[in-house]
């Protein structure tokens, strides 16, 4: 478990490290906004699919 935690350390500390220009960070948060809606959208239409039948 120790260990685990060491290489998600060290790992988080890697990626924290890498810079990143705005243009491609503002792309991943619009990516990332974008498939949490398409997230929300399908949890919906299931809960109306369950609640419908």
């Amino acid at each position: 478990m120790e260990r685990v935690q060491h290489m998600t350390k060290s790992a988080i500390r890697r990626a924290s490290q890498i810079e990143v220009n705005p243009q491609a960070r503002r792309n991943l948060q619009e990516l990332f906004v974008n498939f949490t809606l398409i997230l929300i959208c399908l949890l919906l239409i299931y809960i109306i699919v369950l609640l419908s039948s």
